[in-house]
C-alpha cells in the first residue's frame, strides 16, 4: 500500500490542472476583486489579466512543490495530520513572503501608477491565503479520491487472487477423489473382465485429457463439458452397474452456452458420494434446464447411513468459479426426497 502511495506521490498528474487552474483564477481574480485598476486607475484589461497570471503561476508553482515535498517525506495515512499542518504552515509563510514582497515591488516601481497602501498590501495577502487554500483543498480532493480508487482496486485484485488461490486450490482435490476410486474399479475389471477394462481405461484417458485441458481456461461449452461428462458417467455406470442412472435433457440452445469446466463433474461426483447408489436403491440424477438461463442437476436425496466425510469442496469449487467470474451464485436446494444445484449459464 505505501508503495502504491509513492506512485501517485510522485506521478502529480495536475497538468490539467494547472492549464484550467492558472487562466481561471486570474481571471477571477483580475474581474472580481482587481477590477478597480481596469475601471477606476486605467489600466487595461488585457495589462490587469496578465499581470494576475504572471503572480497566480508563481504562487501557484511553488506551493506545488511545497505540496509534493511533503507528500514525498511523509506519504502514508498515518501521517496525515502532521503533514498538512507543516505543508500549510510552510505555504503560509512563504505566501507571505511572496505577497508582501510583490506589494512592494508594485510601490517602488509604481506598477500600477501609484504607491501601494498597506491596506492593498493586505488585501493582496488575504486574497493569496484564499487562493492558496483552495487550490490545495482541490489537490488533497485529487490525492484521497486517487488512493480511494486505488485502494478499491487493490481490494478487488486480493479479493480476486484469493478466489483464484482457493480455487486452483479446490480444482486439485477434484482429481485425487476420483482417480482413487476409478483405479479400485479398474482393479476388478481387470480380472473379471479385461475387455472392459480396455474400454474404461480409455475412457478413463478422455477424463483426464479434458481434466487437464480445462486447467487452462475458465469457461466452455455445454456441448463440451457433456462430451466429457459420458466418459465419466461410463466410467460411473462402470463401477455400480444398475445403480447408477442418468438422465439428460438439454436443448441445442443450452448445449451451445458457456459455464465454467467441471462443474457438472463435480455435482455427480457430490451425488455419488453423499448417497446411496445400489441396484435395489438405484441414485437417479437428472440433468435438465427449465429455462434459458440455467442448468440444473438433480438428484434423489437418499443420504447414506454411514457419515461420510465431507470438505463442502464440491459446491465451493463451483461456487468460487462463478464468484470469481463475477457471475451470480449458483442456487442449491434441499428438500426430503431431492437434491438440487442449478448453474447460471453464461
Amino acid at each position: 500500500m505505501i508503495e502504491s502511495k509513492l506512485y501517485l506521490t510522485n506521478k502529480l498528474r495536475d497538468g490539467w490542472l494547472m492549464f484550467i487552474g492558472i487562466p481561471l483564477v486570474a481571471f477571477i481574480l483580475t474581474f472580481i476583486f482587481y477590477s478597480d485598476e481596469w475601471l477606476t486607475y486605467g489600466n487595461s484589461f488585457a495589462f490587469c489579466y496578465f499581470t494576475k497570471l504572471t503572480s497566480t503561476t508563481i504562487i501557484w508553482a511553488v506551493n506545488r512543490e511545497i505540496l509534493l515535498f511533503f507528500r514525498k517525506k511523509y506519504p502514508t495515512i498515518e501521517k496525515l495530520f502532521k503533514r498538512i499542518l507543516l505543508q500549510l504552515f510552510t505555504a503560509i509563510l512563504v505566501t507571505t513572503a511572496i505577497s508582501l514582497f510583490t506589494s512592494w515591488i508594485y510601490s517602488f516601481f509604481l506598477y500600477w501608477g501609484r504607491e501601494i497602501t498597506w491596506q492593498d498590501a493586505i488585501y493582496n495577502l488575504i486574497l493569496s491565503y484564499l487562493f492558496v487554500f483552495i487550490v490545495s483543498g482541490i489537490y488533497e480532493t485529487i490525492y484521497y479520491f486517487s488512493h480511494w480508487r486505488l485502494s478499491l482496486k487493490e481490494a478487488e485484485e486480493l479479493k480476486k487472487a484469493n478466489l483464484q488461490s482457493q480455487f486452483e486450490s479446490l480444482k486439485s482435490q477434484v482429481s485425487p477423489h476420483f482417480l482413487f476410486n476409478s483405479l479400485n474399479t479398474l482393479s476388478s475389471l481387470i480380472e473379471e473382465n479385461p475387455e472392459m477394462a480396455v474400454k474404461f481405461v480409455n475412457q478413463l484417458s478422455k477424463v483426464y485429457r479434458y481434466l487437464l485441458q480445462s486447467n487452462e481456461k475458465e469457461l466452455t461449452t455445454v456441448k463440451e463439458e457433456m462430451e466429457f461428462l459420458d466418459s465419466y458417467i461410463f466410467l460411473l455406470k462402470t463401477r455400480f452397474g444398475e445403480g447408477f442412472k442418468m438422465n439428460i435433457d438439454l436443448s441445442d440452445e443450452i448445449l451451445s452456452s458457456l459455464i465454467p469446466p467441471l462443474t457438472l463433474q463435480i455435482l455427480v461426483e457430490n451425488a455419488v458420494k453423499h448417497n446411496i447408489v445400489s441396484m435395489h436403491r438405484p441414485l437417479n440424477i437428472t440433468i435438465t434446464s427449465f429455462d434459458k438461463s440455467s442448468i440444473s442437476v438433480v438428484n434423489n436425496f437418499q443420504k447414506k447411513t454411514i457419515n461420510v466425510a465431507s470438505t463442502g469442496m464440491g459446491l465451493a469449487n463451483i461456487a468460487a468459479k462463478y464468484k470469481l467470474l463475477n457471475k451470480p451464485s449458483i442456487r442449491i436446494e434441499e428438500g426430503i426426497q431431492e437434491f438440487s444445484v442449478t448453474l447460471p449459464i453464461i
